[in-house]
């Protein structure tokens, strides 16, 4: 692959290898900007926003589904 079209061509990591993961960086904005929001829970230092795995961070209850959403053709 050409070098001059990796930021390009290539996917995020492939732009970024190589780099210190800067938060004050182009790509790390980028890459931030795209995500939508983090609940104040997950901000939470060592905390856990739902132990039970694969359940939904936002309905962390027993028997919950993930996704709740059916989204039709």
């Amino acid at each position: 692959m050409d070098p001059s079209t990796i930021g390009v061509l290539g996917t995020i990591a492939e732009c970024i290898a190589g780099e210190e993961f800067d938060l004050s960086s182009e790509p790390s904005r980028q890459i931030l900007a795209t995500s939508g929001y983090i609940s104040y829970k997950a901000l939470k230092r060592g905390s856990v926003p739902c132990s039970r795995r694969g359940a939904s961070y936002y309905n962390c209850r027993p028997g919950a589904e993930g996704n709740p959403y059916s989204h039709g053709c």
